[in-house]
């Protein structure tokens, strides 16, 4: 089925219908006209509750991912409220579920945020797996804070980036997912810390632009390096329950590496119990999965030795403040350190938005909060967040947001690279010795 367009109603401003000139040039005399230090300091630039769009899977295999994000975003609105508000203004979380990212539940969902007038920014972790709701936010001059899928908004922004003024990703470029687990595997041999047998690699992707991406980088990397590619399976995008026959694929070739990036917790976990059974001397990588709290409920023991990787979770340094405090406010409201990836990027989401809005002091002009998003070079618990202007993603880098590598050792998560933040090292996992 194709996805419907929306009908675009050129955006009225009630306020504006009924102020005759004299009043509105009062009102904006006292209001957006002031500068950001005024705006703040005596919440003269407005006032009343503005609402904060969410759109997170609330609902299906991805739910875990849906809470975190829904956590984030409502630790950050507390917070926000905590302190008094930004520009006279405070703040009220509405939540959309779409579900199993259907292009209809996604589709629903905007709608709702884009007919709310009373929503002047939106959040997610992810919410499609193509991100086309990009185009919709921006037909609507909405503020789109978003984190996943960024090779999919990169392709919609870079075309024509002043197109979509509102719309900004505070997740890098995913290509060092394509080649970061092939440089580690590779500096590990040369460490002496694992011999490959054959340099093979075995992989699994899902149907889906995410899991798709990201495996033919890794491909690509792989072969570059002279690695043999043993065996590639996809699997349907969505629960995966039996792994048999993909399993049976892997025993066979018997590769020296295992790549899953079907990113679904559950359907990971599914993989390495299964995989676990009647295991191969391979490493095994599973893209995504492994940084939530529930690959660990499902797994258990059966996770020590698996390596994944992040772009979106905390800066793991004791000596990096941002991350630090985000522990501690997480662990008060939630009772846990274990800080949510997705939490982190709508927390982050929410609070750089904050940051704009207070520098320009109009929650409806939208594309002046998005021109000081767009400019805003903020210290957060997932990294510095700068944006480059030719693909509206953050920067990537070890002083920018840095690409995370972990591997599970005793039950516990260690951070293996990057150098500059790492707490332990590789071990060969405890089905190879």
């Amino acid at each position: 089925m194709a996805r419907p367009s929306f009908l675009r109603i050129p955006p009225v401003r009630a306020a504006a219908a009924l102020l005759t000139a004299g009043a509105l040039a009062t009102m904006t005399a006292c209001s957006s006209t002031a500068p950001a230090s005024e705006a703040e300091s005596t919440g003269k630039a407005g006032g009343g509750e503005i609402q904060i769009g969410l759109l997170a899977p609330l609902t299906g295999g991805s739910a875990s991912d849906g809470k975190g994000m829904r956590q984030g975003a409502e630790l950050a609105i507390k917070q926000l409220n905590e302190r008094g508000g930004v520009a006279g203004y405070t703040f009220k979380l509405k939540s959309v579920d779409v579900q199993g990212q259907s292009n209809d539940a996604v589709t629903k969902g905007v709608q709702t945020l884009v007919d709310d007038e009373s929503v002047k920014a939106v959040v997610t972790g992810y919410a499609s797996t193509s991100n086309f709701e990009i185009d919709e936010f921006a037909a609507a001059e909405k503020i789109y804070l978003i984190g996943g899928n960024t090779a999919q908004t990169q392709t919609i922004i870079e075309k024509d980036p002043a197109k979509y003024p509102t719309v900004w990703s505070v997740t890098p470029n995913y290509d060092a997912y394509g080649v970061e687990p092939v440089t580690l595997a590779e500096s590990w041999a040369d460490q002496g810390l694992w011999k490959p047998r054959s340099k093979t690699v075995f992989l699994v992707r899902s149907d889906n632009p995410y899991s798709e991406s990201i495996a033919d980088g890794l491909v690509k990397t792989f072969e570059s390096k002279g690695w043999k590619i043993a065996g590639q399976e996809k699997v349907p995008f969505g629960a995966v329950n039996d792994w048999g026959t993909v399993i049976g694929k892997i025993r066979s070739a018997d590769p020296d590496f295992i790549v899953n990036t079907d990113y679904q917790v559950a359907n990971e976990a599914g993989f390495m119990r299964q995989f676990l059974q009647n295991p191969t001397k391979s490493l095994v990588f599973l893209q995504y999965g492994p940084n939530q709290p529930q690959f660990f409920e499902l797994t258990k023991q059966q996770a020590d030795g698996v390596l994944f990787n992040n772009l979106a979770g905390l800066v793991p340094s004791p000596n990096y403040a941002p991350s630090e405090q985000l522990k501690k406010d997480w662990k008060a409201s939630y009772g846990t350190e274990e800080v949510d990836p997705q939490g982190v990027l709508t927390y982050s989401e929410i609070m750089i938005y904050a940051e704009a809005l207070g520098k320009v002091g109009d929650p409806d002009d939208a594309k002046a909060v998005g021109a000081a998003i767009g400019a805003s070079d903020t210290e957060q618990a997932n990294g510095r967040i700068a944006f480059d202007p030719a693909t509206h993603l953050a920067k990537q880098g070890d002083d920018f947001v840095p690409l995370q590598s972990f591997q599970f050792q005793d039950e516990k998560k260690v951070l293996i690279a990057p150098e500059k933040y790492k707490t332990g090292t590789f071990r060969l996992p405890p089905w190879m010795k």
